[in-house]
């Protein structure tokens, strides 16, 4: 039930705010598996709750009202993540660890802190930076403190979501990780162990078929370990790679060919 809300409630503020321009916009829950093994990114249940919809028009289901999808509580706990995280960036911190966050202008998203660009296609965009911040928020509205402490040792730093049906969903989303904020245990785990800790790590719930062996490729003149997967007849690529002592990054797609993603990232330095 609280999947199904969390991304009834996405496909809300996708719809408000224009995810995908000429696009229907259906968002993901911003969750990994090991943030919150039962938010997925897109789910089959949602083809129950979205109809069919001409470009620039979305369906949605109603929301139940045991689930206020705005209140004052809520209100105050974003006010002060996004406090938080507007010092941190400014500052150029995040724990006292170097972090700076990237631009998104357009469908195009650099971070010259990971030394990446990537460009989607030109009649689509990347969310804006208010429009970003309420989608990373949304899905803490139902986490537990436990939950929210781990959800937030990463940054969601980019998003973008699009597509004409429920069929040809695409999606890009680039998270920053503390990793000795979210792993104590291990502080300097790997982009390898990363990845199957943190992107390949299931609940027993989630039927995840067509797991690939992680591999390391070069993009842009650097190592990513590359991993993919199957959930809910969508496929997901995920790219990982260690930035400095502090960081990793993730970028999560769905939608994509690895050869037609990969084309579509160019070295920003």
């Amino acid at each position: 039930m609280k999947k199904s809300i969390i991304i009834t409630l996405a496909v809300t503020l996708c719809a408000l705010t224009s995810c995908g321009k000429d696009n229907v916009s259906f968002p993901d829950a911003a969750t990994s598996p090991a943030d919150k093994p039962n938010a997925v990114a897109i789910s089959a249940e949602i083809t129950t709750e979205l109809t069919s919809a001409k470009p620039s028009e979305t369906t949605v289901t109603s929301v139940t009202n045991d689930t206020t999808i705005v209140s004052a509580e809520t209100n105050n706990k974003e006010a002060q993540v996004t406090d938080t995280n507007t010092a941190q960036l400014e500052n150029g911190t995040a724990e006292n660890n170097t972090f700076s966050a990237g631009i998104s202008n357009g469908n195009v998203y650099t971070s010259e802190f990971a030394g990446i660009k990537i460009t989607i296609p030109e009649n689509v965009h990347f969310l804006n930076s208010d429009d970003l911040n309420t989608h990373y928020i949304m899905p803490t509205r139902f986490m537990s403190e436990v939950e929210k402490e781990t959800y937030f040792t990463g940054t969601l730093d980019a998003s973008a979501c699009y597509g004409e049906d429920m069929e040809n969903v695409k999606y890009v989303d680039v998270w920053f990780f503390n990793t000795k904020l979210r792993y104590p245990d291990a502080p300097d785990i790997t982009a390898a162990e990363f990845m199957q800790r943190n992107e390949l790590s299931f609940s027993p719930d989630i039927e995840a078929t067509d797991i690939s062996a992680p591999e390391t490729v070069e993009l842009c003149g650097k190592s990513y370990i590359k991993a993919s997967y199957t959930v809910f007849d969508q496929n997901h690529i995920n790219y990982v790679r260690r930035i400095n002592d502090d960081y990793i990054m993730s970028i999560r797609v769905s939608g994509f060919t690895p050869e037609d993603f990969e084309s579509r990232l160019e070295a920003a330095n």
